[in-house]
């Protein structure tokens, strides 16, 4: 049975002999290195900051057993979030 190391890394011809790491470049276009990007909508960076006291009260809750939301108001909010996109 042959078992391969997918976990290795792999050398650079003629870079074992000369002690030269093999460094990989970015890729270029048109001569211009290309970098991979991620942009945030305002939606996502509104919701990444919530109120730490509010997450601390809804732990609380939901460790004690008494966090409740009614079905009524789970569906209001889907609604509303479909119809605002």
């Amino acid at each position: 049975m042959r078992i391969d190391d997918l976990n290795r890394t792999p050398v650079t011809p003629g870079t074992e002999k000369s002690g030269q790491t093999g460094q990989r470049r970015p890729p270029e276009k048109d001569g211009v290195a290309i970098s991979d990007q991620a942009e945030v909508s305002h939606l996502a960076q509104s919701l990444s900051a919530p109120e730490p006291g509010r997450i601390e009260e809804l732990r609380l809750q939901v460790q004690s057993g008494s966090y409740e939301v009614s079905a009524q108001s789970v569906a209001n909010a889907l609604i509303d979030a479909h119809l605002n996109e």
